[in-house]
This record gives structure tokens, sequence and C-alpha cells, in this order.
């Protein structure tokens, strides 16, 4: 079996009908393993314009998190 143990991966997240259109959501979702711990992770772009953008601003945000339990 293959370890994927401290690793990380991504997938683009496509808008969905159901998207609050004042919220801004995460250009990519993905899952992360840590020391045997399983993760999830979101990843904004930032696409300010670079013009616009402040000297130590960062290309890339990002939030990582326990998994998402459905309250039954």
């Amino acid at each position: 079996m293959a370890d994927y143990n401290n690793t990380i991966a991504f997938w683009k997240r496509e808008p969905r009908e159901k998207d609050d259109p004042d919220k801004k959501y995460p250009n990519y979702n993905g899952k992360m393993t840590v020391d045997g711990k399983k993760k999830e992770v979101s990843l904004w772009i930032n696409m300010t314009d670079p013009k616009k953008r402040k000297e130590g601003d960062p290309d890339m945000n990002g939030r990582i998190q326990d998994p998402y339990k459905k309250e039954e």
C-alpha cells in the first residue's frame, strides 16, 4: 500500500448554483495527511491586479482544518 503520509493534493473548485455571490470561495480544495492525521485544505489565489497589490502580499492564502463531519 502506498504511503501518503505528509502529502497534499488539490482540486480546482468549480462554482456551484447555491454559492452566495457575496462570499469569496476558495479556488482550490484539497486533502492532506500529516503525521498520519487527515486534514482538509482550502487555497485562495490572490487575483488582485499586480499594480494594486502591496509589497509583501502573498500570491496565495490557505487554511488547514479538521475534516468536516455532518451532524446526524
